[in-house]
This record gives C-alpha cells, sequence and structure tokens, in this order.
C-alpha cells in the first residue's frame, strides 16, 4: 500500500458519499431524465491541462508511472471539488486503460498515421486510402485485450490504493463516430471532392466504417467489457440504469462528425445521418457532440435513436436549436472558452452567460464551459465563471418564482 495515494483515496471516497456530492449526482440523473429541478452548471476539466498548469507538482509524492497516474487523478479531482463551485461530482472510481496488443494496422488493416508539428498541435491524416481498390485492405476492427496484463494492472493499482477505490479499465478504441475514421482513412480534402465526384466511394467507406464500429462494440459486450460508468464522459458526468451495466442498453454513445464540419445539411443528412443512426441504435441514450454551428444541421441530427442530450457549442445560435427540439432532449450550452480566459471582462462574460441561459429558458439544460486546452495564466477565470454561471442561474430562479407568486 501506498501511503500518499491512501490518504487520497481515503478524502475522495469521504467527499463522493457527501450528501453534497451525493445530490449533485441526483441532479445529473434528473437532467438525463429531462427533469432537472433548475438548470445545471459545470466546467469540464481536463486533467492534463490541470497537471501541466495550474497543479504544484511539487506536492506530488510520485513521479512516474501507475502511482503518478492514480495521484493525477484522485489530486485533480479534490482540486476541481474544492475551488471550482460547479455541480459536477466527484467519482471514487479510478480508471485506467485496458492493455490491447500492439500494431497500428492492427484495428483497421492498416496504419492510419498523421503529421504533428509539435505533440501539441494540430495534426494531419496521412490518408492511406488513394483509390477504390484500396478498400480490399480494410477490414472489421477486433475487440482484442491481453487479460494477464488487464489484471496485473487492476491487481497493481488495488494494492496501491488499499482497496478504497473501484479500479476499472476502459475498453474502447473505437469510439462512435463512423466519419471520423472515414476521414483518417481517406483525408477530409479529399472527401470534400468525393461527396461530390464520387459519392459512391463515401458511402462505401461509411459503410465500412459503420460496420466496424457496430461489430466492435458487440463484440466488446460479448467479451463482457461493456461498463456503464465507462460510457460517462466529460458530457454525461453521471446516470442510472436499468439492466446489469453491462450491455450497450446500459451505455451512452458519444455520437460525432465534426470533421463533417464543412458538409451542407443536405451532404450531412446523406452521407453521415444514416450511418450515425445505426451506431446510435445500439445504445440506450445518445449524447450528440459538434463544436461547428449545428443551428441548421439539428433538424437532421433530431432524427437519431434514443438521441438525450445534445451540444450547444459557442458558434452555434441557441434560439433555432430550442425551436428543433423543445424540451424533449437536454441541451449543452457552451461559453466560448478562449473569450472567457483572454478576451471577455467579467461584465461580457456574465452578459454571455446571462443571453445563451435565457435562450435556453424553459427547456432542461446545462450552462457548460469546456474545450480549455490552456488557462494561459488565468486559472481564476475558471472560478469566475461558474459563480457567474451559478449566480445567473440562482437569480433566473427567483425571478421565476417571483413572478409565479405574483401571478397567483
Amino acid at each position: 500500500m501506498d501511503p500518499a495515494l491512501i490518504d487520497l483515496a481515503h478524502e475522495v471516497r469521504d467527499l463522493a458519499s457527501s450528501p453534497e456530492h451525493t445530490a449533485r449526482r441526483e441532479l445529473w440523473t434528473a437532467l438525463h431524465a429531462l427533469r432537472p429541478p433548475r438548470p445545471l452548471v459545470h466546467y469540464a476539466m481536463y486533467n492534463h491541462v490541470w497537471e501541466r498548469e495550474i497543479a504544484d507538482t511539487r506536492q506530488f509524492a510520485h513521479r512516474s508511472g501507475l502511482a503518478r497516474t492514480i495521484e493525477t487523478q484522485l489530486r485533480a479531482r479534490l482540486w476541481k471539488a474544492r475551488h471550482i463551485p460547479d455541480d459536477e461530482p466527484i467519482l471514487p472510481t479510478v480508471w485506467l486503460s485496458m492493455p490491447h496488443p500492439p500494431g497500428d494496422d492492427r484495428l483497421w488493416g492498416v496504419a492510419l498515421p498523421s503529421a504533428r508539428t509539435d505533440p501539441l498541435g494540430a495534426y494531419k491524416p496521412i490518408p492511406p486510402i488513394r483509390e477504390r481498390g484500396d478498400l480490399a485492405i480494410l477490414h472489421a476492427p477486433p475487440y482484442q485485450e491481453l487479460p494477464d496484463e488487464a489484471r496485473k494492472l487492476r491487481d497493481e493499482a488495488e494494492e496501491l490504493t488499499g482497496g478504497l477505490l473501484p479500479i476499472k479499465l476502459h475498453t474502447d478504441e473505437i469510439h462512435y463516430g463512423p466519419f471520423e475514421w472515414v476521414v483518417r482513412m481517406r483525408g477530409m480534402d479529399n472527401l470534400l471532392l468525393d461527396v461530390v465526384d464520387d459519392p459512391g466511394l463515401v458511402h462505401d467507406l461509411m459503410r465500412i466504417a459503420t460496420d466496424g464500429v457496430v461489430a466492435y462494440h458487440l463484440a466488446r459486450e460479448a467479451a463482457g467489457a461493456v461498463e456503464a460508468e465507462a460510457s460517462w464522459s466529460i458530457h454525461m458526468l453521471w446516470d442510472e440504469y436499468e439492466g446489469s451495466g453491462n450491455r450497450l442498453k446500459d451505455c451512452w454513445a458519444y455520437v460525432h462528425a465534426q470533421s463533417a464540419a464543412s458538409l451542407s445539411p443536405r451532404m450531412y443528412a446523406e452521407f453521415i445521418q444514416p450511418y450515425n443512426a445505426e451506431v446510435a441504435a445500439l445504445f440506450g441514450k445518445v449524447y450528440y457532440h459538434g463544436c461547428e454551428d449545428l443551428s441548421a444541421k439539428c433538424r437532421v441530427i433530431k432524427g437519431l435513436p434514443h438521441l438525450r442530450l445534445f451540444h450547444v457549442g459557442p458558434w452555434t445560435p441557441v434560439e433555432p436549436v430550442v425551436e428543433c427540439f423543445g424540451d424533449s432532449v437536454a441541451l449543452e450550452v457552451h461559453s466560448h472558452p478562449t473569450n472567457v480566459l483572454f478576451a471577455w471582462t467579467p461584465e461580457q462574460t456574465y452578459d454571455d452567460l446571462c443571453m445563451r441561459h435565457r435562450a435556453a429558458h424553459g427547456v432542461p439544460h446545462v450552462l457548460k464551459l469546456c474545450d480549455v486546452e490552456t488557462v494561459g495564466g488565468n486559472a481564476a477565470r475558471l472560478a469566475t465563471w461558474a459563480a457567474m454561471a451559478r449566480e445567473v442561474v440562482e437569480d433566473s430562479r427567483s425571478s421565476s418564482a417571483v413572478y409565479e407568486q405574483g401571478r397567483l
């Protein structure tokens, strides 16, 4: 047992079981059931940004290895729970990656390399599919794991934390967006021409990718490697499920096709939506993610099976989305992270929160700050944003209550 990790595990476990964080979990359950008692507030923190720019790593007991991975997870959760006044519940599970066999071509039959300017910079796929004949080299991705290595990893983590916290392994290597795999295979610059010059090739690629994603998740379920909690993310923080938790129907799918931002709604309806719908149909609930303007495409995306949470990014006006969905889904209404951290005054941030919150009034929604890849020395603004968002929510609730009392 590791004394430093034992102490952190006790803190996380105690806080997770506290009345405050139990109530926060209930808020998220209610949101996903489309019956929240109030709008929620959430800053989604990336642990790598916190560790690189915010944490005082001199306080860490471990420099590397599994112990450092676990320590980072636990310290990040505790820091956020203590410093950011939002509605995220602290959860006790330690998450590690399932060991899989090596090989860049193991999943799809061909390596899918990318060119990067630097390890933290933008990347561009180097597409291996140059002509139709190259499709023959592709195959459906198999679900594979290394059980002995997985058992050793879990045992070591349990020993380090004294068995105080659940240790679980992320098993999914494929995710839920067939089009993003097609982009890796063919390249977006090629695809922008293909949708006009050779639409059949795009459909063939989408069929291969979709069949592969579906087969992979069914194989993962058959192997007992599905875990409902693993399907939650920085967007779906907590939920309840009716089954065992080991079925796809117990899980969320994070459906997306963000690289298709340049496609028109009509092209999206032809080349993306039918295939995403096949993936979505496997799962109990669906979150749709897209940072681009989705105000026109949302009427197409509305047809996804089991859609329950929809991303309204900073570039998407809220009103058309509310008009499209009404209260049939919950909305994730985002502030612009760059403006919040680097451009806006506090007054501008507050005004933007008020505007977006008013636009979503009457439908289940969460005010969100996400996709923060650097705080640039402005970490205090994260707490300020969360406090402002809570104030906006509380002020609107008070105003509504006063209005209702006056009307009665």
